[in-house]
């Protein structure tokens, strides 16, 4: 009963917003430098065809830019997957600029809070 409450909490979407920036911090995908684009109109219009289809599917968001370059990250919580291993588990995807998938998959942090591909 208790995992079902930490889930619960763990679901909300302001916790995975923090798991997902938590992600993005760790990640080598966006370069140093880069700068976060916190209003959807403020990303690129093909990059905006995505990022509101993930809205309308409940998923979270972050977006950042740097130059030229736009990195768009989607996720989602899995429950299932959380609930097995005991610890949240994302299923992250990353679109670039053209918002073209370029990566997804899930992710879990280990005992050290280094977020790791899961197999």
């Amino acid at each position: 009963m208790e995992m079902v409450r930490l889930l619960c909490k763990i679901q909300r979407p302001s916790k995975v917003r923090e798991l997902l920036e938590s992600f993005v911090s760790q990640s080598e995908v966006v370069p140093r430098g880069s700068y976060q684009i916190h209003q959807p109109s403020s990303v690129p219009r093909e990059v905006r065809k995505v990022l509101t289809h993930a809205v309308k599917q409940g998923q979270t968001w972050s977006c950042w830019a740097h130059g030229l370059h736009t990195w768009l990250f989607t996720c989602n919580m899995s429950r299932p997957l959380s609930g097995e291993g005991r610890a949240p588990v994302l299923v992250v995807s990353l679109y670039g600029d053209d918002g073209a998938l370029r990566d997804c998959g899930t992710w879990m942090p280990n005992e050290g809070g280094k977020w790791c591909r899961s197999p």
